[in-house]
């Protein structure tokens, strides 16, 4: 994944600069070009070679500010040097006739390379890959192998003549590049329809152009294949045709340059964007639909705009710019690793958005410390609740088995003894049992063990039952929820319950659980005086504290004389 800080541009090497390619593209094309008027060769076969060769050296010239570009600008390049070298079978010398003759078909394979490693200069796939290899041994190596056989008295590679082998090895070389092109043009037009945004406006003009300009060559090539002989006027076509692989190229960067926003056009748009959020500005200013935002807080951890944690991971075809505001990094943009051939516009956005994304920042910095907060409150939360249960096990397991055990030693030497010492045993006995009863009462307060065992509904089941007033349960929990959300239902209707029998004064009571859209809907309604308010250290209060630590809302509607409704709308996945 490619990273930048968009402050700094490459400066360019004059080295490496293809306008000093300009004077010696035309030098030799005009030389070709002469060549081949002295030769008897038709003035619009010369007329295409030179424009193509011209354009092909111009549109490298172009490419210049990509910096991605590099390796496809030295194609464009080289492919205009191998179609000039071509025409080297125009000149009367038998050297320069047989190296033209072999790199007659190579400036065909250069633009096979261009178009399948468009635009960085690296195939997109291995079968992109291959494609290309092929084109450039079908080029070179099928005109080297009719070099050796060729009955032509200019060939100096020649060692047997046998025009019968050379048409064998012509016809192979058709049959292949009908059958490249077309794998080609599937590559293509399968790399046109997975384009998005920046790279759908830098690449689809040279695509779609290579698209027309691979059918017109597997056109041309399967006539040569039927009939044997060329067809100089559809040759002609296809040279004309390849033009527009590199005025495609052209095309794409005018397209991009175009859609360039001024300074003050970006400073209008990322401050009163409308109710679109920053990153959908952003995403529309850079044409980017996958721009994403992530801000950068004081402890080196960065957040989206809803504060939640954001990793900024390698991927293909992303890339990350750096925003700063004063010096300090404020964000990083990830975005399509194509909108690096466009460093003017990024940096544009990157200078002007700089304050918008520093006040955002704060803003999510804000959020994601809520967020912590609501994280810490649920781990408190679940360690509240496991120790409940350890002392529930332990109350279960410890001291009330103990005094279980204590109640019928008593019962058992009370049945022995003299009958005032029985009457002693026995009030003894009874005052433990009491203390059994009191102590499961506690235990079930602190964890209930219904509620584990058997699930919400039974753990509310039992709650109803036990309430000293009529209570209707309605609805279900539909199975087994998170333990969570389990006990913080079952303190609801447990806490309401007992608010009904204190100070309600209320004759029934009715307990409805739902689960609809993963949201437990808890409710418990009573016919009492009403006026009930959850006010600080209540225990609807503490109820409305473990909710809120789940996400949960609790609402409490009591009008005076219309009885009380609390209801909870809890999360549960």
């Amino acid at each position: 994944m490619a990273t930048t800080v968009a402050s700094s541009l490459q400066t360019k090497s004059v080295f490496r600069d293809p306008v000093l390619l300009v004077p010696a593209v035309v030098g030799a094309s005009l030389a070709v070009g002469w060549l081949g008027a002295d030769r008897g060769v038709a003035g619009t076969r010369i007329a295409a070679d030179l424009a193509l060769s011209w354009t092909l050296v111009a549109a490298s010239a172009v490419a210049l500010e990509r910096t991605r570009w590099r390796r496809s600008r030295i194609l464009l390049a080289a492919t205009a040097f191998a179609l000039l070298a071509a025409d080297l079978q125009w000149t009367s010398s038998d050297v320069l006739w047989t190296l033209g003759f072999l790199l007659e078909a190579v400036w065909g394979a250069l633009l096979v390379h261009i178009v399948l490693t468009f635009p960085t200069g690296r195939p997109w796939s291995r079968v992109a890959s291959v494609t290309a290899t092929c084109a450039y041994g079908t080029a070179f190596g099928g005109q080297l192998v009719r070099a050796f056989v060729l009955p032509d008295s200019r060939d100096v590679l020649a060692i047997t003549s046998t025009q019968r082998m050379a048409d064998a090895v012509g016809r192979a070389q058709q049959t292949l590049g009908i059958l490249l092109g077309l794998t080609a043009l599937v590559l293509v037009v399968r790399r046109l329809r997975g384009l998005r945004g920046p790279a759908w406006r830098a690449q689809a003009p040279l695509l779609a152009a290579a698209a027309v300009g691979g059918a017109a060559a597997a056109v041309w090539l399967g006539w040569v294949s039927v009939t044997g002989a060329g067809f100089p006027a559809l040759e002609r076509l296809v040279r004309a045709v390849a033009l527009l692989v590199p005025l495609g190229a052209v095309a794409g960067i005018t397209w991009s340059r175009l859609s360039r926003h001024d300074a003050s056009d970006l400073v209008v748009e990322l401050r009163t964007g409308g109710s679109a959020s920053l990153r959908e500005r952003l995403a529309r200013i850079l044409g980017d639909p996958t721009l994403e935002v992530a801000y950068r807080l004081d402890d080196g951890r960065y957040v989206d705009a809803d504060g939640s944690p954001r990793e900024l991971l390698e991927g293909p075809n992303r890339a990350i710019t750096v925003v700063t505001a004063q010096g300090r990094e404020v964000a990083a943009l990830v975005h399509d690793s194509a909108l690096l051939d466009e460093p003017r516009l990024v940096e544009s956005v990157r200078a002007t958005a700089g304050l918008v994304l520093e006040n955002e920042r704060l803003a999510a910095q804000v959020r994601a410390q809520l967020a912590e907060v609501r994280a810490s409150r649920a781990r408190l939360v679940a360690a509240t609740d496991a120790e409940r249960r350890r002392l529930e096990r332990n109350l279960h397991d410890g001291a009330q088995q103990r005094l279980v055990t204590l109640a019928v030693t008593l019962g058992l030497a009370a049945a022995r003894t003299d009958a005032a010492s029985s009457q002693v045993l026995s009030s003894a006995q009874d005052e433990v049992e009491e203390a059994i009863a009191e102590l499961r009462e506690l235990a079930r307060g602190i964890h209930p063990t219904l509620l584990r065992a058997e699930g919400l509904d039974a753990a509310v089941a039992a709650l109803a039952r036990r309430a000293p007033l009529p209570v209707a349960t309605h609805g279900s929990a539909g199975g087994r929820l998170p333990d969570a959300v389990e006990l913080a239902a079952y303190f609801l209707v447990s806490e309401a319950l007992t608010n009904v029998v204190k100070h309600a004064s209320a004759k029934e009571a009715t307990v409805r659980v739902e689960r609809l859209a993963g949201t437990l809907s808890v409710s418990v309604t009573d016919d009492g005086t009403g006026g009930a308010q959850p006010t600080a250290g209540s225990g609807l209060a503490g109820m409305r504290d473990r909710l809120e630590a789940l996400d949960a809302s609790l609402v409490v509607e009591s009008r005076p004389g219309h009885g009380t409704t609390v209801r909870a709308e809890i999360p549960c996945g």
